[in-house]
């Protein structure tokens, strides 16, 4: 896997360099870029991305993560600054990039795989929406302190790996954590359709 702008070396020709990444960075809107290859790699893996998914990125940022995401039938990004909107159609081109607010679209864009990385207040929000939407699978970095309590019984949640400062561009000052979330109902249908029908 191609690695991104983290560091000297390890430069991906097209992301824009380390500090330009940086500088990008609205502090008003708490933007923080995943650049951390390894946790990119983490967080792709657990979105087990088929060539039949329809996949929606909220948050999408500078690229980082949607660069990174497998062939997919589709692949739609939500972000919110339009001067990152127009760097995403130059960096992501096989991308649908919407400008807006990703809690208010994450209704109207259907997907089967849904990724975010937003701010955690934000995803606070979204996770408090999850039982309204219709998804095979989520991939979402959390705030360290977020209760996710409050989807169990309904959703399955694995731990995929915890991301800090040094993980992101401009470095993010809290821990954040990756869950993968399943709807167990999806679960389930997934293993009917495995099980030979006798």
């Amino acid at each position: 896997m191609a690695s991104l702008a983290c560091g000297a070396g390890r430069h991906d020709r097209g992301m824009p360099m380390d500090s330009e990444l940086a500088a990008l960075a609205d502090p008003s809107l708490d933007q923080h870029f995943l650049v951390s290859s390894s946790k990119l790699a983490r967080l792709v893996s657990a979105a087990g991305i088929t060539p039949a998914d329809h996949v929606l990125e909220l948050g999408a940022g500078a690229g980082t993560v949607a660069r990174m995401l497998p062939p997919s039938a589709s692949l739609t990004v939500v972000e919110l600054d339009s001067r990152l909107t127009r760097l995403l159609r130059r960096r992501v081109p096989r991308a649908t990039v919407v400008r807006g607010d990703a809690l208010m679209l994450v209704r109207e864009l259907p997907c089967d795989v849904l990724i975010g990385n937003l701010p955690h207040w934000v995803t606070d929000r979204l996770v408090d929406a999850l039982p309204e939407l219709s998804f095979r699978v989520a991939v979402l970095a959390v705030g360290e302190r977020t209760d996710l309590g409050r989807l169990r019984g309904s959703f399955e949640l694995v731990e995929v790996c915890s991301v800090t400062g040094d993980d992101f561009l401009p470095p993010q000052p809290e821990v954040s954590r990756i869950f993968r979330i399943e709807p167990i109902g999806s679960l389930r249908s997934d293993r009917e359709a495995r099980v030979p029908r006798r």
